[in-house]
């Protein structure tokens, strides 16, 4: 995963990654909105509450990508508050049917049809692998939320 990440950071305008599956939060890397309740720490993603709204449900029903390339113009915003205020762009990937991706970018339209169709390619590469890592060792996952 930390391997997506450096790779995410170095080719496109990726600068967050959260990773949510099986109910919870996996990895949240990069730049993040800062926690409300514990001053210089990042705000923590509340895997339950994003899995219950819009935007992943959207996703889920799809089954496919939905890239957010303008952040400001949707509503759905207020369910990623976890993200930097100055977020300009984010792409949902699901994650097989147990999860998905959020990538933020500081760039408006920041991420290329080549950044979406590699960040598709890699994802499902990352479900097999978790797949995998989760049908032999139960993942050290501190929360679990029904999905």
């Amino acid at each position: 995963m930390l391997r997506m990440w450096e790779f995410l950071l170095e080719a496109t305008c990726c600068r967050s990654l959260v990773i949510i599956y099986n109910g919870a939060c996996l990895l949240q890397i990069g730049v993040a909105a800062e926690s409300s309740t514990d001053a210089g720490n990042a705000m923590v993603v509340d895997a339950a509450k994003v899995m219950n709204g819009t935007l992943y449900q959207g996703v889920k029903k799809s089954g496919a990508q939905n890239y957010l390339a303008n952040l400001s113009l949707y509503p759905g915003r207020s369910e990623l508050p976890f993200l930097p205020s100055n977020t300009q762009a984010v792409i949902l990937q699901p994650l097989g049917d147990k999860g998905f991706i959020i990538i933020g970018g500081d760039t408006i339209r920041g991420f290329t049809s080549s950044d979406q169709a590699w960040i598709t390619l890699i994802s499902e590469k990352l479900d097999s692998t978790i797949s995998k890592l989760e049908a032999n060792i139960p993942l050290p996952i501190q929360d679990r939320f029904p999905s």
